[in-house]
């Protein structure tokens, strides 16, 4: 390797050869000017060493410590690194020693624990064996004394049971005159339940009820005791009912329509719902159920009532006239208008309908059907005089 300061001492010498050279070749110099050529010499290989040491062995110093920097780092990098593999390997040993492995010490303890139970129970229980035995002595002791008892318990058993079939002989007497009693209780009340239906559909109709509770057939003048009598038959039929004896689906009917004009909705509508379900094809309780339902602020149901029993019978023009009010009273106009037309093409001589057509026609706002409806029912009234 070159050492740093070795090119500056060659240029020294080369410096005092040109001197001594110089020295020869020339006169003799005083000292004065030589110390000054020697202190510019050095002068100049002071700032030539300088220079040399700033621009090539300053940066190469750098480097190296940079690389010296770069390299620490690098190494307190791995050890930390090495550091931490080393504690995780530390503490997944720690783990493992706690998990997979158990002091010796608990199973001594277990083992103490367990050799004193067994000394305990064989102090407190007996070996198998001779408790089979004494089990075996108790059987056959057992059966000693049951032979000994059999034959008493029998004769007791045998007794006991001679009494009880005498009384079971007597009670069968009895029941079959209870069956005998309770058969014609049942056909007594079984005619009684039909001459009180009879006797219903006959009051009601001596009392002017009408079948039907439209607004324009209601019997508004009934008679308070014949409704009283009707209500006495219709509770006899209700207690017949409670026996578990149904009733005919008409007589259901009947007693809806007593239960209404007696103001009993709720108890009306009961009976209606268990005429239909006896019998769907009963189209005055549809139109009964559809009114009282509208009656009670249930227009939701009625409406569904009345199209169930339209789409069951669509050419009955009561049921479109009953559906075309509930409309109306909900304020369904189209709906009603609909209905109402319904009633004409069935029912054509009912004249009121084109009046209440264009009443309902200037309600929408059209004053031409509205007009038409009028002069249709001005027409026909003055026709049917």
């Amino acid at each position: 390797m070159k050492l740093p300061f070795e090119n500056v001492l060659n240029r020294l010498k080369d410096v005092k050869k040109l001197v001594s050279a110089s020295s020869k070749s020339t006169f003799i110099k005083t000292d004065k000017q030589l110390s000054f050529i020697l202190i510019t010499a050095f002068i100049v290989s002071a700032v030539a060493l300088f220079c040399y040491w700033f621009f090539k062995e300053k940066p190469y110093y750098d480097n190296l410590l940079a690389e010296k920097d770069e390299l620490i780092k690098s190494l307190k990098f791995t050890r930390d690194k090495q550091k931490k593999i080393y504690e995780n390997a530390v503490n997944a040993y720690e783990k493992k020693l706690t998990s997979e492995y158990v002091p010796k010490s608990i199973y001594d303890d277990k083992i103490n624990d367990y050799e004193q139970k067994l000394t305990s129970y064989r102090n407190d229980y007996m070996h198998k064996e001779e408790h089979a035995k004494q089990v075996a002595d108790l059987e056959n002791r057992f059966k000693d004394e049951y032979i000994s008892k059999e034959h008493q318990v029998k004769n007791d058993y045998e007794q006991k049971i001679s009494a009880l079939e005498q009384k079971a002989s007597v009670l069968e007497d009895k029941n079959l005159d209870l069956k005998t009693t309770l058969k014609e209780s049942t056909d007594f009340i079984r005619e009684e339940k039909e001459m009180l239906e009879e006797t219903l559909s006959l009051e009601r109709k001596k009392a002017f009820i009408p079948s039907l509770i439209l607004s324009e057939t209601k019997n508004r003048m009934l008679d308070a005791n014949a409704l009283k009598k009707l209500v006495t038959i219709k509770d006899k039929l209700r207690r017949i009912e409670e026996m578990n004896i149904v009733l005919k689906p008409d007589t259901y009917f009947e007693m809806g329509i007593i239960s209404y004009y007696n103001k009993q909705q709720s108890e009306a509508i009961e009976l209606w719902e268990n005429a239909l379900s006896l019998n769907k094809n009963n189209f005055k309780t549809y139109l009964c159920l559809g009114i009282v339902y509208t009656e009670e602020n249930m227009a939701d149901n009625a409406v569904k009532i009345l199209k169930r029993a339209i789409e069951i019978n669509p050419k009955y023009a009561t049921l479109h006239l009953v559906l075309a009010r509930v409309y109306e009273q909900k304020g369904a106009l189209d709906d009603a208008i609909y209905e109402y037309s319904q009633v004409l093409e069935l029912n054509p001589e009912t004249i009121d309908i084109h009046n209440t057509l264009g009443t309902l026609y200037e309600k929408k706002g059209m004053k031409e059907e509205a007009r038409k409806s009028f002069a249709q029912y001005e027409k026909l009234k003055e026709t049917n005089k």
